[in-house]
């Protein structure tokens, strides 16, 4: 399941506002607080000061801290690849290598016996490729993107959706930045214009970028820049209970049909509709309330979930009159009783098809939105929320 995190930047932040912060994120579910410690000046001691304060209040509501650093960093404050104890003084959880060292020491430090987990940058495929070869417990290790204060130097979905590939099959867990649009959010440098991985994200609604981090694979989502608002907070823990719902059972679901059908506790993407306004209340709760949606095998012409027809199966779907001659991509419909055998079905129109008689106009995918359809592939969940 995913988890929700902030970061925060001690040298430009009191103690009460750190305390308030993390109370806060604690109450909407927050579990991670990420910051960075090559970007605070001072030293040796006064470094550790920051740090180990940051977690003690973090490690109080029970969340874990993960702490940014590179090669240079470990040269300031005398810690090698075989003693790690500075980052234990600090009493950090995790240690993030944002630019490893590139030889075996980046494997002696993975395979650290100090407790410390350890996040490599996942922008840097290669090097963690390297470490896997060099003999680096996949199993202790998170890919962690990362992100970009500069805007229009951000990364692309497709780049972080073929990286994810990478440590899923490696067995390894990703974590991804997104950001609060709360007007003069900071990061660890001076610069306030949004602090996401993915560039598309930057200014997007907090819910999306929550719904597209998880369309994407990845299973840590880390506010970039502080403070991110109550109501953000409150926005991205929403979207993580539209993501996670439970799917009931039903007596009339034959052998075989549950091996398809979403059952119990499952996951699935979210898509915003804006409904139509004349929907019957049948067909409003099979878009809001059945939770059975996945797709079947193609995809080219629309998306089609099954499942509804047999839900759905007694319950009039009457065809509704609609003026379009053609249903254009994004589109959602659903098949009404002219269609007796496949009534229920909801399909989302990839490509133009012709109206007939047999497809009642439910709504469209907000315009925003309409990428998620390039991640409805045979097998994936999905379902329906209100614009």
């Amino acid at each position: 399941m995913i988890q929700l995190g902030v970061s925060l930047y001690p040298e430009q932040e009191t103690t009460k506002q750190i305390e308030e912060y993390l109370a806060l994120a604690k109450s909407y579910g927050f579990s991670k607080v990420f910051t960075s410690l090559f970007s605070v000046e001072g030293s040796r001691e006064e470094i550790i000061g920051y740090f180990r304060k940051l977690s003690d209040i973090a490690h109080k509501y029970d969340m874990e801290v993960y702490g940014d650093c590179n090669a240079r960093f470990f040269m300031q404050m005398e810690a090698s690849a075989d003693d790690l104890s500075i980052f234990k003084e600090m009493d950090l959880d995790v240690l993030r290598l944002d630019l490893m060292f590139g030889d075996e020491r980046d494997v002696r430090i993975v395979n650290n016996d100090q407790g410390l987990g350890i996040q490599l940058n996942a922008s840097l495929i290669p090097a963690v490729q390297k470490v896997l070869d060099g003999g680096g417990d996949p199993e202790r290790i998170i890919g962690s993107y990362n992100f970009y204060p500069l805007r229009y130097s951000g990364a692309g979905s497709e780049d972080v959706c073929e990286a994810n590939k990478f440590f899923r099959k490696n067995g390894m867990k990703t974590q991804i930045f997104i950001s609060s649009n709360v007007k003069g959010a900071h990061g660890p440098w001076p610069v306030s214009d949004g602090l996401p991985t993915i560039e598309d994200d930057r200014d997007a609604p907090i819910s999306l970028q929550v719904r597209r981090s998880y369309a994407l694979g990845c299973e840590e989502i880390i506010f970039g820049n502080a403070f991110a608002s109550k109501e953000e907070l409150q926005e991205a823990a929403d979207a993580l209970k539209q993501i996670y719902v439970y799917a009931p059972d039903q007596p009339f679901y034959f052998p075989g049909l549950r091996t398809q059908i979403p059952i119990g506790d499952i996951e699935r993407i979210p898509l915003k509709l804006e409904a139509a306004e004349e929907l019957s209340d049948p067909e409003k709760e099979l878009l809001f309330v059945f939770k059975g949606h996945n797709v079947s095998e193609y995809t080219h012409t629309i998306i089609r979930s099954r499942w509804g027809r047999m839900d759905f199966r007694y319950a009039p779907i009457l065809p509704r009159k609609c003026e379009k001659e053609y249903f254009e991509r994004g589109d959602v419909v659903i098949l009404n009783d002219n269609m007796e055998r496949y009534k229920g079905e909801v399909h989302i129109v990839v490509t133009r098809i012709r109206n007939n008689e047999t497809m009642n106009y439910a709504g469209k995918i907000i315009p925003e939105e309409l990428f998620f359809l390039d991640y409805l592939k045979y097998g994936v969940n999905f379902g329906f929320i209100h614009k």
